[in-house]
């Protein structure tokens, strides 16, 4: 049985939210908790009883964003529903060595998948480009940005480590070739939100999946 959503956590997500879209199209020095609560409709009081101060809605932000991403993990790599979040990495040797996945056609999907995602949630793309710009300067989004490359690196260092046993893809350190390979992918995705869906998905598609390949096949 789901547990009960409250109040309180009904009003969190709201702020939270509304504090991404704030962000988004605000910048991320700019956003106070009055404009957050003004966005979600509610009183500042209301937000600064969720919320104590501005870093800690900020805070919120990062964790909810991360959800999201490891959300679409399954969709992006092509992993079954059932497989749980609790010890996957254990898992995914197992699962990507069966000879019956098709580890070419699991990364096409995966591109497109990427750049789905980045297509349907700009404002999160927009967040996600403000946060870039603080790394330096605030360890929280540090942690975040960090952690996350990780988790969708890791990932693709297991898929890359087994097209390599395979004969499939080329003799390349798996962690390296994931950090290239996801790298350029959500680059090309970030700057097509960036500045304006300037080219055709479909193209980019293309476009990344030939810059992939021929970084990754053998020949």
């Amino acid at each position: 049985m789901s547990p009960k959503i409250g109040i309180g956590d009904i009003r969190r997500e709201q702020l939270t939210q509304a504090a991404m879209k704030c962000i988004a199209s605000k910048g991320y020095h700019r956003v106070t908790l009055e404009d957050v609560s003004q966005e979600a409709g509610l009183s500042k009081g209301i937000a600064s009883y969720y919320f104590k101060n501005r870093e800690d809605l900020l805070i919120s932000v990062i964790r909810r964003m991360r959800d999201h991403v490891i959300a679409n993990t399954k969709t992006i790599y092509g992993l079954p529903n059932e497989l749980e979040e609790e010890g996957l990495f254990e898992k995914l040797e197992q699962y990507y060595a069966n000879p019956e996945i098709d580890l070419v056609i699991l990364i096409h999907g995966g591109v497109r998948a990427l750049l789905a995602m980045v297509e349907d949630n700009p404002v999160i793309c927009q967040v996600v480009l403000e946060f870039w710009c603080q790394i330096p300067h605030n360890p929280a989004i540090a942690d975040f940005n960090s952690s996350l490359h990780k988790h969708l690196r890791n990932i693709s260092a297991v898929i890359i480590a087994e097209g390599i046993k395979r004969g499939v893809f080329k003799k390349r350190d798996p962690q390296e070739a994931s950090f290239v390979m996801i790298s350029s992918i959500a680059g090309v995705a970030l700057n097509q939100n960036l500045y304006g869906k300037q080219f055709d998905k479909e193209v980019l598609s293309k476009a990344i999946e030939e810059m992939v390949f021929g970084y990754l096949l053998e020949k």
